[in-house]
């Protein structure tokens, strides 16, 4: 007696376009692909497709390569569950023109089906490499592990000794700020502030000093909106989405690219900043203990759901904004300088130490330790505070 098959076990893996891509992106996938449509995604779920009678009538009504998909993919497709036996789609296929893609029980996208590739192996493309980025004051760095373009060590280190100034003068504005209040108004802001804290909601202080410290940091991603550094944040962004989609690196097309990405620093500071505030609310009211234990289990849970969704939000009302021309241009130039550099290594695997080195968080430390020792030394020279508690 033959194994029951499925449809997840003859999809096609066809690399999907989104709606922002280029037509000449999704021509080239539909090359590639072998299956002759192109899968459209919108959030990972499909929303049309582009075949080559879409594509042809595209080319007849005198389209751009350059302009974006969504204006000619088709809405007129099958979704196919994955859990479909083979014997059903098969009689599907057999009886419509209709494209179909294989969903999955969420209705995001798989793979593609053909009646052909019910019957033959699945069609699998090669991965793209990962490239990593950041944004510095002198522009747009890229780093693929192996080799970098873009922003040297001094763009680097400024950025590190950039953040260290921006939550310096946070700080400085927020407890300024409460110090000022307190002596003008005689509101305890300030007290509130550096108030032990004793892990009970009923403490009005404990809630106060929980709100007034967070504000810190909420202060510091204001800062750093306002500065031409977020639009260039932005462009970086949207130049490795253009790269890691393979589309042209040409203004028209990475001014589609989405400004938020899913590997950003931001997601990770967005992690530990919700795990240090979950815990602290967890705790409220928890005595010592297993208790504690378990609040803190709690504040991990909630911070491992919700961190790439909080990591995004930030991205998009903090650490990014809309780029202008000429700092898409500026990235556009580092994307195409480290391909450039990247294709003479042929794929290569660099040692762990080059990857440390390329990935510039060195660099940025080295900046912000510098900024802190220059500090530190106009403290001991004039004989006044500048970080103060």
């Amino acid at each position: 007696m033959s194994e029951k098959r499925f449809v997840a076990d003859k999809l096609q893996r066809v690399l999907p376009a989104y709606p922002e891509d280029s037509l000449l992106r999704a021509a080239e996938l539909m090359a590639h692909g072998g299956a002759g449509v192109v899968p459209i995604l919108e959030y990972g779920a499909p929303v049309g497709v582009l075949t080559e009678t879409r594509l042809r009538t595209a080319i007849q009504r005198g389209a751009d390569w350059l302009e974006p998909v969504a204006r000619w993919m088709d809405d007129n497709f099958l979704r196919l569950p994955i859990d479909t036996p083979l014997e059903t789609a098969a009689e599907i296929l057999a009886h419509t023109e209709q494209p179909a893609l294989g969903v999955d029980p969420w209705g995001r996208y798989v793979g593609v089906v053909t009646l052909a590739g019910l019957a033959a192996r699945p069609i699998n493309l090669p991965q793209l490499g990962t490239i990593g980025g950041m944004a510095t004051p002198l522009g747009v760095y890229l780093t693929n592990g192996a080799t970098s373009a873009g922003a040297g060590r001094l763009g680097l280190m400024l950025t590190g000794a950039l953040l260290f100034s921006l939550f310096l003068l946070a700080h400085w504005l927020v407890v300024g700020g409460m110090w000022w209040a307190q002596q003008q108004f005689g509101a305890p802001w300030y007290s509130y502030y550096n108030s032990p804290f004793a892990g009970q909601w009923f403490l009005f202080s404990d809630v106060m000093g929980l709100v007034l410290r967070s504000s810190i940091f909420v202060v510091f991603l204001l800062l750093m909106r306002l500065l031409p550094i977020a639009g260039t944040h932005a462009a970086e962004h949207m130049v490795v989405h253009a790269i890691e989609r393979g589309e042209p690196l040409t203004l028209e097309v990475v001014r589609r690219m989405p400004r938020v990405h899913p590997r950003c620093g931001t997601n990770l500071v967005a992690g530990i900043m919700l795990f240090l505030g979950l815990s602290k609310v967890f705790q409220f009211g928890v005595p010592d203990g297993e208790a504690r234990d378990f609040a803190l289990l709690m504040a991990l849970l909630g911070t491992l759901l919700f961190w790439r969704s909080f990591g995004t939000l930030l991205q998009w009302v903090a650490t990014t904004k809309p780029p202008t021309d000429r700092q898409l241009m500026q990235a556009i130039r580092v994307g195409e300088e480290l391909l450039r550099k990247a294709r003479s290594l042929s794929g290569a695997t660099p040692p762990l130490g080059l990857r440390l080195l390329h990935s510039g968080l060195l660099q940025i430390l080295i900046g912000a330790w510098g900024m802190m020792a220059l500090v530190y030394l106009l403290e001991s020279l004039l004989g006044i505070t500048l970080i103060v508690q």
